[in-house]
């Protein structure tokens, strides 16, 4: 990984004590700036504030399901950027070879068996951040590209009122004479 995508927050919630604190360490000596919660709302809420490049969440927390932060966050505007990656039990001993999804409400959602193996979880997290980046660039770029062709609908009314007050000046002239 480059040095420049290691300064990102990354938020870790999951309620098992060990494997957060497994996972946490993997990330911060990968060069994250990571924070973990125990629980989900927590999570929620401090990401709401504070919107992190990604979040790695268990699916099943004590408090809520991971599924329902995932939703929370791409519903708000500071955080619509963050992307998430779900842990789970549901596939552990499946292949690691395979890909793994959730589906939730049109968005798809990357998963990983838990135990989580660090090769796995360092490569989709620097795709997640990688396409949490993009998203935001291709967001800005969309964003000043609609500002541009409102500066140039505005300048085109100034020019037409411009050659309006032109063309009366020169019918008053005429009219004169």
């Amino acid at each position: 990984m480059s040095n420049s995508k290691n300064k990102h927050r990354v938020i870790v919630v999951e309620d098992d004590r060990t494997s957060r604190a497994i996972i946490t360490r993997i990330l911060e000596k990968a060069g994250y700036d990571v924070l973990e919660f125990g629980e989900g709302r927590d999570a929620l809420h401090f990401a709401s504030m504070n919107a992190p490049r990604a979040m790695i969440i268990d699916v099943m927390l004590p408090d809520m399901q991971g599924t329902a932060i995932a939703e929370e966050i791409s519903a708000k505007l500071n955080s619509r950027f963050t992307k998430c990656i779900f842990l789970t039990g549901l596939l552990t001993g499946k292949s690691d070879q395979k890909k793994y999804f959730f589906d939730i409400e049109g968005k798809r959602y990357r998963a990983l068996p838990k135990p989580v193996r660090k090769s796995r979880l360092l490569n989709l997290l620097d795709d997640a951040i990688s396409a949490s980046i993009e998203d935001e660039r291709n967001a800005e770029a969309a964003q000043a590209s609609l500002e541009a062709s409102k500066e140039v609908e505005r300048l085109a009314k100034i020019q037409k009122k411009k050659v309006a007050i032109e063309e009366e000046v020169e019918t008053d002239q005429s009219l004169s004479l």
